[in-house]
């Protein structure tokens, strides 16, 4: 379970904003960084492919962090 907890901040649309912090949240920020390292490396040795999959890493993990950190672990879209 989330062991930072803010309350309900806003609301938008359906979903109530929160601040929370679990571990799978962390997990996810901790790739989406190794990525960026990732990004930078593969951009000195000019590889593409490398450049390509780092980019879409980080646009994945890193959103996922910071949606499951803004929306408390758990968003509740729909309901």
């Amino acid at each position: 379970m989330p062991f930072i907890n803010t309350g309900e901040l806003f609301n938008i649309g359906n979903t109530t904003i929160h601040i929370g912090v679990n571990t799978l949240s962390l997990l996810m920020l901790l790739i989406a960084v190794v990525a960026v390292f990732a990004l930078v490396n593969s951009i000195k040795a000019k590889n593409i492919l490398a450049i390509i999959f780092s980019v879409g890493a980080i646009a994945t993990f890193g959103f996922f962090a910071l949606a499951t950190i803004f929306t408390f672990g758990y968003p509740t879209l729909g309901h």
